[in-house]
């Protein structure tokens, strides 16, 4: 399977992380790419929430798993096929945790090319490299968000092509 992820550890109980990764609106904390972000339904299995980016363009996560560990969802444009599938997964204790965030796209909608091999090139010569960079920025936004206790500004981190 083609996905890329970002990890990141904290001194920080578990709950913690969970806690601010379930909270309504909670992207406008730590993501560089956020314009606004907006619960519809909340929270729990069935959630659903609006993130409009920096440069105009909104997408609708989603959200059909919620566990102990975090949750699972798929995100895209409303009333159309969904781009990704995205994992948040906390682990770890009442001392240290992690937060993973994994995407894992559908490559049909990312790639220009309906031939399966030139989607597959196009996967690890763009478009794995832009969504690895994408994760990497609201990783780490999310570690300055938690270290530094302030909300991270439009393209902290630098631009990206795709959402700045």
């Amino acid at each position: 399977m083609m996905f890329v992820e970002a990890e990141r550890s904290f001194n920080k109980p578990k709950s913690y992380l969970l806690d601010i990764i379930k909270e309504p609106g909670n992207l406008s904390y730590y993501h560089p790419f956020c314009k606004r972000h907006e619960a519809i339904q909340w929270p729990g299995p069935g959630s659903i929430d609006e993130l409009e980016y920096l440069n105009g363009r909104t997408l609708i996560r989603d959200f059909f798993n919620w566990h102990e560990n975090g949750y699972d969802l798929e995100i895209g444009p409303k009333n159309k096929s969904k781009l990704a599938l995205v994992n948040w997964i906390v682990e770890g204790n009442n001392e240290s945790s992690s937060l993973r965030v994994r995407v894992n796209p559908r490559l049909k909608y990312y790639s220009p090319f309906k031939n399966k091999f030139l989607q597959i090139i196009s996967w690890y010569i763009y478009i794995r490299p832009m969504l690895q960079s994408y994760i990497d920025h609201v990783i780490n936004g999310f570690e300055y968000f938690i270290n530094e206790d302030e909300l991270v500004k439009p393209n902290q981190f630098g631009k990206h092509s795709w959402f700045s």
